[in-house]
């Protein structure tokens, strides 16, 4: 039932009636004409090649249960008995989950798709607004490892957030910078439209990585292991983003600063048993310049006016106007007055007017995920990156791997080796240089710093993202406009404001669902999870309206990123082991975060609410911190305050791997801004 092969297989009938089951024919196509088709035709034979089985199975339940009940094929039976045969097969022990994975291809096809399926224009969803003409921005090309340098002054390891920023700071300060990074060159035309390899719903072979040949093992709190091969569900594996730029490039660019008291919780809050808590070696104050470059060099959008402008320290402004306001924020800010909630504009590192010769960002409803259709999304690559290559003084190796740090055994590093993937197959290549900057990435730079060997009993521990409450209104006012950036309003009333609460965290309306997402909601909501029910249900509801949280996490002294003594990459080198759990106190922060989202969304009409608790992701997701924390001890921490790796005299972090805490708020500002401290500490 794969590729080309498909139309000749003797279920195609079978299967097509099925499809058509699921999403029935009217006046718009039915599921095998709207997508499913194509999609199975496309890619039964490489990422849909796990249904073919499952496709079999069904195919011969539903003609054996036809048969049974009609004495016809399942084909040849009238739509109402199709219908019947299959809502009866979907409470039939052994028969229910075939039917389960028909329903989860067809939507897959006719409301996910590759490429624009029928079921977006029937829902009313468009990825790029009418009328856009979208750019196509490039990375630029890198140069060849044959052309690396004798030597260089400073390595950096990872051209994301933190590696961006502290090559652009480094260069400028006049240090001859290698920046190294295993992602291919790839345009931003690549890294959007596709919303089943998409990376944050991308359920197969996500397009900017990892792929195959980068094998993670996941321990669960059961005691079971896992072994994740880094082509599936970009959830499961850990949300990273391996492209030029990182999480950045196809991030939605929530933007904040983190609280003073974020960089002293275990001083407020205290250190509860069985957690790693400790304070920051230094206080917001020493980091609010770089706060404030971040936010200028980057180019965020906010309003230094607001309840959030207005939360912590500042002497300047944002560089770019809050994001125009729209129902979502207009209808939560009226429901937030009712409940006595101070509600403000997210800040956003988007264009919200043309700035740096880029334009202003045009709404289009992928922001989250994917790359932005006019480059108005602000990241490493179009920033800071951009800015160290144009110094003459920073080259970019891109397709490389390092495997290894090379270094003397007493502290001192000479430099890398690692693969490198050319025009003519793999190669190996070593550069050298007088200092080297890991910022892979929390999980990747402490596998790296592990593998070689550097540092000391605290790299690895301590590895935390956030804890998340979701609220999901079954039933709301049609408030959630199609566009982006996909949220729009905030509350910090919950951040430190409960001595009990661990630091709680920040709160605002849930993304915009994409079209499948909506679909798969509606197996709970709609009440019939397949037929003319569930198409009306996804033609005739409103967009769906949530109120969500991030929610600082507590480290727990269990959760560890270990090297599998067994398992290896592609290229040789060990691969990761995840070991996590939630702490108590994290739960009862979800938990309370929970209610919170909960009143919210009720007090903006939402009804038939439900309620999620995210309270660990031992396989971590792109907020990952913390696994070479910052301590001016090194019997508390992996490196120093200046981001010096202990035990080391060149080794140096500048990525979120450095965070004491994670803060109640998506941490990448932070990161940018360390980075720069870090960057602008290693020139004095």
């Amino acid at each position: 039932m794969a590729g080309d092969e498909l139309s000749d297989h003797p279920d195609e009938p079978t299967l097509r009636a099925l499809f058509d089951t699921v999403i029935p024919v009217d006046d718009w196509p039915g599921g095998w004409e709207g997508g499913v088709g194509r999609l199975l035709r496309e890619h039964g034979s490489d990422f849909m090649s796990w249904s073919a089985t499952a496709l079999a199975n069904a195919a011969e339940a539903a003609d054996r249960a036809a048969n049974d009940s009609h004495r016809r094929p399942f084909a040849a039976l009238a739509a109402a008995e199709q219908s019947a045969v299959f809502a009866s097969l979907l409470e039939r022990e052994g028969a229910a989950g075939p039917m389960h994975d028909v329903t989860t291809v067809a939507y897959q096809g006719f409301y996910g798709g590759t490429r624009e399926p029928a079921g977006w224009q029937m829902v009313g969803y468009s990825a790029i607004p009418e009328g856009v003409d979208a750019v196509d921005a490039a990375d630029p090309p890198g140069i060849d490892a044959e052309r690396l340098a004798d030597s260089y002054d400073v390595i950096v390891i990872g051209a994301g957030a933190g590696g961006g920023a502290v090559a652009a700071e480094l260069a400028e300060g006049g240090q001859h910078v290698l920046l190294i990074d295993r992602a291919q060159p790839m345009r931003n035309s690549e890294l959007r439209g596709n919303h089943l390899q998409g990376k944050r719903t991308g359920l197969y072979d996500v397009r900017v990585g990892p792929h195959a040949g980068n094998p993670r093992v996941i321990e669960h709190s059961d005691g079971t292991a896992e072994l994740l091969h880094g082509e599936g569900d970009a959830l499961a594996y850990g949300l990273n983003a391996m492209v030029l730029g990182g999480g950045t490039r196809v991030w939605q660019g929530m933007s904040w600063r983190f609280w003073e008291q974020d960089f002293r919780m275990a001083s407020t809050y205290g250190t509860p048993v069985d957690s790693t808590l400790a304070d920051w070696p230094f206080d917001y104050a020493e980091l609010e310049q770089y706060y404030e470059r971040a936010e200028w060099e980057l180019g965020v959008a906010g309003d230094a006016d607001s309840a959030v402008g207005r939360a912590t320290p500042r002497r300047r402004g944002y560089p770019l106007p809050a994001m125009r306001s729209d129902r979502t924020r207009e209808a939560l800010t009226a429901a937030g007055r009712r409940l006595g909630i101070t509600t403000s504009p997210i800040p956003f590192a988007i264009n919200s007017v043309s700035r740096d010769g880029r334009a202003a960002c045009v709404r289009c409803a992928q922001c989250i995920g994917h790359a932005c259709p006019v480059n108005a999304k602000n990241g490493a690559q179009n920033t800071f990156i951009p800015r160290a290559l144009a110094t003459g003084r920073a080259d970019l190796l891109l397709g490389a791997q390092v495997t290894s740090i090379e270094h003397d055994g007493s502290g001192t590093a000479s430099g890398v080796v690692g693969v490198v993937e050319g025009r003519s197959g793999e190669r190996g290549f070593r550069a050298r240089a007088a200092r080297i900057v890991v910022a892979a990435g929390a999980i990747e730079t402490a596998r790296l710093l592990l593998a070689s060997g550097l540092g000391n009993e605290w790299v690895g521990r301590s590895h935390m993202t956030h804890g998340v409450a979701l609220a999901i209104a079954g039933e709301a006012p049609d408030i959630k406009e199609t566009v982006g950036p996909g949220h729009s309003v905030a509350t910090i009333d919950f951040v430190h404001s409960d001595p009990h609460g661990w630091g709680g965290g920040v709160m605002f309306d849930a993304a915009l669902q994409f079209p499948y997402d909506k679909a798969q909601v509606g197996r709970e909501l709609a009440s019939a999870p397949f037929g003319t029910v569930h198409k009306a249900w996804m033609r005739e509801t409103p967009n769906l309206v949530g109120t969500m949280a991030m929610v600082q996490e507590i480290p727990h002294a269990q959760t560890r990123v270990l090297l599998d003594p067994v398992v290896k990459d592609q290229r040789g080198m060990p691969a990761v082991r995840l070991r996590g759990t939630a702490h108590d106190a994290t739960r009862a922060n979800v938990a309370a975060m929970a209610g919170h989202c909960s009143d919210w969304l009720r007090a903006a009409g939402g009804r038939r609410i439900m309620t999620r608790e995210l309270t660990v992701a031992p396989q971590g997701q792109e907020h990952s911190a913390g696994t070479a924390r910052l301590s001016a001890d090194p019997a508390f921490g992996a490196c120093d305050p200046r981001g010096l790796l202990w035990g080391t005299r060149n080794v140096f972090v500048a990525d979120a791997s450095l965070h004491v805490t994670n803060g109640g708020f998506n941490p990448a500002l932070t990161v940018f801004a360390n980075a720069l401290r870090v960057g602008a500490l290693m020139m004095q």
